[in-house]
């Protein structure tokens, strides 16, 4: 989740040069929508407006892991790689996006200091932030990550279906069912 993220210290400067770029295209898109494939190309820095994003690892026996959920302000894609894309992301709401193209970005990372410094921002929030999503998966519980989530994202855990929140804490539906049962008996 983008929770911490102070997202328009970055999205300003970026917003402000694809606007005068004429890049600034925000767009409706439907619930189940894929915008990334994991494998296929992305030529694309994905800035969600409005809406609800997830972000997934498919494993090799077709199963999937959800390494993020994107809510309702974020950036997320290609940034400044050419590289096939590691991970899945399909809106799970109706959703509003920019698709910013990956070559353009990196050039405005070079020729624009406020883009430049903004996004070296963003690299730090993000990298504090995938460490402490580590630390969870190799230290915590499933439960204790679910009460976590309950705990700092309640909205966003009325919004996701049970199988989400399982992938997300690193379950299967069946032992989500039995932490969620638990969780209620110990909150009585």
């Amino acid at each position: 989740m983008n929770q911490g993220l102070e997202i328009e210290g970055f999205l300003h400067p970026l917003r402000e040069q694809a606007c005068r770029d004429r890049l600034w295209r925000p767009v409706a898109l439907p619930r189940g929508t894929a915008l990334m494939t994991q494998g296929g190309t992305t030529p694309a820095l994905y800035v969600l407006c409005a809406g609800l994003v997830k972000l997934a690892y498919l494993t090799p026996e077709g199963g999937e892991r959800i390494k993020s959920f994107i809510v309702d302000l974020g950036v997320f894609g290609a940034g400044t790689s050419d590289a096939d894309a590691r991970f899945s992301a399909t809106t799970l709401e109706p959703s509003t996006i920019v698709a910013l193209p990956s070559s353009w970005f990196t050039a405005r990372l070079n020729d624009n200091p406020a883009i430049r410094a903004a996004y070296a921002g963003f690299e730090a929030w993000l990298r504090a932030r995938k460490e402490a999503r580590e630390e969870a998966l190799l230290c915590q519980s499933a439960e204790a990550r679910y009460l976590d989530l309950l705990r700092h994202e309640p909205a966003l855990v009325q919004r996701l279906q049970q199988a989400d929140i399982a992938r997300y804490i690193g379950v299967t539906p069946i032992a989500f069912s039995r932490i969620k049962r638990r969780v209620a008996r110990q909150a009585r």
